[in-house]
Order: C-alpha cells, then structure tokens, then sequence
C-alpha cells in the first residue's frame, strides 16, 4: 500500500512537469507576436523546424506588401499548414482564403488557425488549376510534402503515392462565392502557377491583384510549362515583374 502511494506521487510529480500541449510558437514578420503552431505542422514539410520558418524572408516580403490601415483580400495557393496565411492574425480587418489540396495539411491549417483565434481565413481543401473536376496529385515522403504537383511528371521527387484531389479555376470560385475584388495573391504550386494564372483570367483583367508567385523553371516542366510561357502571360495581363529571391517574383501592374 505503501509503495502504491510513493509510486502513485512519484508519477503525478513526473507529469506536473511535462508540459501542457505540445504547441510551438513561431516568429514571421519582424515587430509582430508570435504565432502558435500545432506539433504535427513540423511533420509536413520543412515549413517549420525547431522556430525558423522556411522562407522566412518572402514572408516577410509578403507582409510588407500589405495595407496596414484597409480591408483587403488576399488568396493564398499552396498554402500548406499556414505559414502565410497565418499572417492574417496580423490584419483583422482583411479576408483570406487559403488553398490546400492535401488534406492532412489543411486539417492541420484549421488547427492553426483556432490556435491563434484566427476568423478571417477560409480553408479550401482543393487544387487549384485551369479547370473544375479532379487532378492527380502526385506525393514524396510526408516531410517533403511541399513537393507535391498536380503535373505530369515529377522532377524533384520519386512519387511515393499519387491521389485524386478535387480542383476548380479561379474565375469559378470567385462566381461562387461572389468575391468582389481580390488584392493579392501567393502562388507556391510546384509548377502549376501558369495553369492557375489561366484559370484566373477574368479576375486578374477585373482586379489587377499583386501577386507573389513561384518562378522555378525545374517545377515549371513537371507541368509542361516554360517560362517563356509565364512571362508571355505576365505581358498579356500587362503585368510587370522582378526577382525577389532565387526562385520567386513579384509582379505588379504596369499601369
């Protein structure tokens, strides 16, 4: 009975020291509080790892391109488990639509987001493209799951698994939904940025939105694109652009 007692003490003084939840904060944009994540987001992809943030810098380049005193609307494609989206945090007033085809990211994402009493951000379980129905998703391992394409043939990646993933055109979802005006738009899609560009072609003659976009030759031909095509696109939509890290650009209206 002894023993029972000592044991039974000895084990509630062992859990009184572990912590609560297994949450991780996280800094993104410089000045601003950190963002609390769920343990499993550093489980997909290489987004987080012990509190540096993949890419940190576009993030931070992203922030700055946001009004900080209006409502805007911002959507986020290839958003995985937040660390753009998450930013909404920063701006109440703003409206945010994240894109996520993978649903263990999107699940994780929605965590997120309660986590930091986030509201203003949608999560669509979706692919993105030129089209509405279904892609094949083709997937590496869980830790590189920010590798994953819609396109054909997989470059950076021996494909672990493939699934069917539902997908719809921008100009689609926008006449669903009835969205007045988008603002800005993050694109990370591994090659299929010049299909969703196409998809979106009514709203971007409409809105004109900023637009922060992948510009990787190597994902570009997992889905059958150049860049010649992309930069033949930007110039239709008279859209110019610049490099703001090795493989992503900026690109604004020319007018």
């Amino acid at each position: 009975m002894i023993f029972s007692r000592i044991f039974c003490c000895t084990l509630m003084s062992f859990f009184s020291f572990l912590p609560v939840n297994a949450h991780k904060e996280y800094h993104l944009v410089d000045g601003k509080p950190a963002i609390i994540i769920d343990d499993e987001a550093e489980c997909i992809g290489h987004t987080w790892s012990q509190g540096t943030v993949f890419e940190r810098h576009l993030i931070q380049k992203f922030y700055d391109l946001l009004p900080k005193d209006q409502g805007f609307v911002s959507f986020d494609i290839g958003a995985q488990t937040g660390c753009f989206s998450l930013m909404a945090h920063y701006f109440p007033s703003s409206t945010w639509y994240a894109f996520e085809p993978i649903i263990e990211a999107a699940t994780v994402l929605q965590k997120n987001l309660e986590l930091n009493g986030i509201n203003n951000v949608r999560v669509e379980n979706m692919a993105l493209t030129n089209y509405c129905g279904k892609a094949y998703l083709s997937m590496p391992d869980k830790g590189n799951w920010g590798l994953s394409t819609i396109g054909e043939t997989p470059l950076r990646f021996s494909a672990q698994t493939q699934r069917t993933v539902s997908c719809m055109d921008i100009d689609t979802f926008i006449e669903l939904h009835t969205i007045e005006r988008v603002h800005f738009m993050k694109l990370d899609t591994e090659g299929a940025e010049l299909l969703i560009l196409k998809g979106a072609k009514n709203m971007i003659q409409r809105d004109h939105p900023i637009i922060v976009m992948e510009y990787n030759e190597t994902n570009m031909k997992q889905c059958g694109v150049h860049k010649a095509d992309v930069d033949a696109f930007l110039i239709e939509m008279g859209y110019e652009w610049k490099l703001i890290s090795s493989e992503d650009i900026l690109c604004t209206p020319s007018c």
